[in-house]
């Protein structure tokens, strides 16, 4: 049977795949913590390492599809080799275990873990362990210019709508009208139980881009019009604002956070400000 953008969908988004163990390990205490992080990738709210960390309904894998070991959008082939860099949101140059300490609090809503913790350390061994055999900073070609920016600037309502239909066409029936999923089986897509809007796919050329390197899951034929549309939906419906010192410890320091900027507050209209673009009040061409 033909899986439809929502069946997809919401397979990735569950993060509740079975988390098998992995071939190839190296022997003893590096290969537990390879398996462990690669663990919590999979099931990161129920496990009991990450879950005291999340607040949301989400897992790493609702973003990462396999923990991450695809060749799709979301993907951490690669990424270990790109740490430690600067980051403008921080303002500093972060480590590895900064950013995925920092993800947390964002996509998923939660209360940062220490840089150092276990749970941390664990995830960033598995993302580097990806990468193994791999030469440090190796030279990659230059990614596709996204057609995202420009589809964005000449968004109207009429996409809106149209992201609206196909949601309602194929998704509605497992994440709900409301997109709050179904408890236990399938992931909300907005609402207080996803992620807020200071996490990475808040951001509708994001998400976009995404959605189209992913969805359906294992056959990915969206055009990036329909890809647009959807997220341009989703990421219009609310969701937690994000304030950054209430996912910080009460004192954060160097020490515990990486960072020179201390105060960030993120809304869902201020991200589509941001976007050049406010799709509940701009007509439809022609309009």
């Amino acid at each position: 049977m033909k899986r439809t953008f929502a069946t997809a969908l919401i397979f990735t988004l569950a993060g509740s795949a079975f988390a098998a163990p992995l071939p190839g390990l190296p022997p003893g205490p590096l290969g537990q913590a390879i398996q462990r992080g690669h663990d919590m990738m999979m099931a990161t709210g129920s496990d009991p390492e990450s879950k005291p960390y999340v607040g949301n309904a989400l897992s790493c894998n609702s973003c990462h599809t396999n923990a991450g070991d695809t060749g799709t959008p979301g993907n951490f082939r690669g990424t270990a080799l790109k740490f430690p860099a600067y980051s403008p949101r921080e303002g500093a140059v972060i480590t590895l275990e900064d950013r995925i300490a920092n993800c947390f609090m964002r996509s998923m809503n939660g209360t940062r873990p220490s840089a150092d913790s276990q749970v941390v350390v664990d995830m960033a061994v598995y993302i580097s362990w990806l990468d193994r055999g791999k030469s440090l900073y190796p030279a990659t070609p230059a990614a596709p210019p996204s057609p995202y920016p420009a589809m964005l600037k000449a968004a109207t309502r009429a996409d809106l709508a149209a992201g609206a239909t196909l949601y309602s066409s194929t998704c509605a029936a497992c994440h709900g009208a409301t997109g709050a999923g179904m408890p236990g089986a399938f992931p909300p897509v907005w609402g207080a139980n996803s992620y807020n809007a200071g996490a990475g796919l808040a951001n509708v050329g994001k998400l976009a881009g995404w959605v189209k390197g992913n969805m359906p899951l294992g056959n990915a034929n969206l055009s990036d019009k329909q890809a647009l549309d959807v997220a341009l939906y989703i990421d219009s419906q609310p969701r937690p604002d994000f304030g950054l010192r209430a996912h910080l410890s009460a004192t954060p320091t160097p020490d515990n956070y990486n960072a020179t900027v201390t105060t960030e507050t993120d809304t869902v209209a201020g991200n589509l400000k941001k976007a050049g673009l406010t799709p509940l009040s701009r007509p439809a061409s022609g309009n």
